[in-house]
């Protein structure tokens, strides 16, 4: 494997500054070979920030519905309704163009007992950062989440789930199509 090419994204934890990403180009990373082996002499980084919620769905007719739960100050709950089932009814796609939540914010995906899998996806481009409450109601399905521009757990993250949990930064799921 080429060197440069194994070196992508550094996550770094600035104090006070936040939480950064740092992506790396190829040609932007230089590297020299010692007898340690390979050493980083210099770094252009491109940097972005992974910011946490609100949690928009996509526009993309996939259907999902975010609606904030009862409140007297800023939401605190977003439950997540609607989104296209499989043929089957076996699983349920949602699409969100940003998804993160704040110390406090519960996002509810809202099932059914026919629901075996919900499988959300992030098309925005940021990275998920989480440090609230991600939860399944109303059945025991599996909670997949997407995103490929990356997901951040932070201290306070917590999850609520019967069934399964999987978070990828993978951009596809793929199924068996017999």
């Amino acid at each position: 494997m080429n060197a440069q090419r194994a070196v992508r994204s550094i996550l770094a934890a600035i104090p006070i500054a936040g939480l950064w990403i740092l992506d790396f180009s190829p040609n932007l990373l230089f590297l020299k070979e010692n007898s340690i082996g390979w050493m980083i002499l210099a770094i252009y980084p491109q940097s972005q920030i992974a910011v946490a919620g609100p949690i928009v769905a996509a526009p993309d007719g996939t259907g999902t519905a975010i609606t904030p739960g009862p409140r007297t100050g800023p939401p605190t709950r977003y439950d997540i309704t609607g989104g296209t089932p499989s043929r089957d009814g076996a699983n349920l796609f949602h699409s969100f163009t940003r998804f993160g939540l704040n110390t406090g914010e519960t996002a509810n995906f809202i099932s059914n007992p026919a629901i075996q899998n919900i499988l959300g996806r992030v098309v925005g481009g940021d990275a998920s950062l989480i440090n609230g409450l991600i939860k399944v109601s109303g059945g025991n399905s599996n909670l997949f989440l997407m995103n490929p521009a990356g997901i951040i757990f932070g201290n306070n993250a917590r999850l609520d789930v019967s069934g399964s949990f999987f978070a990828t930064t993978a951009s596809g799921i793929g199924f068996d199509n017999r």
